[in-house]
């Protein structure tokens, strides 16, 4: 757990990182050009990298200081980065960022003035920058002025954008580190930060330009490991009394990918397709798994 009294800077970005050498220089550019009036640093967790993260990392601190590499080697996993990088970092508070996405020219400015005000900030995703058009649409869109709900239960945070202040993460607990809750691991923190009373404040200004995964076989992969994740949150709830949502809040989805196997003859939709199946079958296998019907 980390210190609440270790606060030498303002706010610390922390970039969790695993084989990102071809995409993290566009992010780090990105923080690069940020400006705002509080103190801040760049941690790049390397996370058992095999290829050029942390060199790319280390060439960008010779002219920017407050960039720096943190290495997470003692096992893969995306939460035990970010729990790396939090206890390595020397903010008041922390923002989290992805590697292979880009923060808006703005966002350091909107995340670090919430924070101020805020324990918990997360901001929109914007889609169209990074993915071309028919992927950018393959999984709907939502009001990006509101922060994203569990079923309506509670607010969650985007794992990609995420700020808090350091005492309320000491109070909730790190990120769990469970590698059966990787896809809803953003939602279980802010379960945890809800069953506290800690409110998610949603800042429209910082926008993250979110990168969808484009190979189908990937975009499989990850849409079932997504799905599988999600009864395992049900079954958290219920083991606090809390609510839980419908046990066939999906079924929208499953009619559609009926209505879609056409998608699957079209090169530009073919993606968003399998990415549904496989969230829908996930689901369906975590409902098996976990005794949480959740399809």
């Amino acid at each position: 757990m980390t210190s609440d009294t270790r606060h030498d800077v303002e706010l610390s970005v922390v970039i969790p990182a695993h084989n990102e050498a071809g995409v993290i220089a566009l992010q780090l550019d990105a923080l690069a050009a940020q400006s705002w009036d509080g103190t801040w640093e760049v941690i790049v967790v390397d996370n058992c990298s095999t290829d050029e993260t942390a060199a790319i990392v280390t060439n960008y601190s010779h002219t920017h200081p407050q960039f720096r590499v943190v290495p997470a080697s003692a096992r893969k996993g995306l939460n035990y980065a970010r729990n790396a990088g939090v206890e390595a970092s020397a903010g008041a508070s922390f923002a989290l960022v992805d590697a292979d996405d880009i923060v808006s020219s703005g966002w350091l400015g909107a995340m670090g003035a919430a924070l101020r005000d805020h324990e918990f900030v997360t901001g929109p995703l914007e889609l169209d920058r990074l993915n071309p058009p028919a992927l950018a649409g393959s999984r709907g869109r939502r009001d990006e002025q509101y922060a994203p709900s569990f079923c309506g239960i509670f607010e969650s945070a985007h794992g990609n954008n995420l700020g808090m202040h350091r005492a309320a993460y000491s109070r909730i607990g790190p990120f769990d580190e469970d590698p059966r809750l990787l896809g809803c691991e953003d939602m279980e923190f802010s379960m945890r930060a809800w069953l506290h009373g800690i409110v998610v404040f949603f800042a429209t200004d910082a926008v993250v330009h979110y990168r969808y995964r484009t190979d189908p076989r990937i975009l499989w992969q990850q849409g079932r490991r997504y799905g599988k994740s999600r009864p395992m949150l049900v079954r958290k709830l219920r083991a606090v009394g809390r609510p839980r949502p419908p046990r066939f809040a999906g079924w929208r989805s499953w009619a559609w990918l009926v209505v879609h196997v056409p998608d699957l003859l079209r090169s530009e939709r073919r993606a968003g397709w399998v990415w549904v199946a496989g969230n829908r079958l996930g689901q369906l296998e975590g409902s098996i798994r976990y005794r949480a019907l959740f399809v």
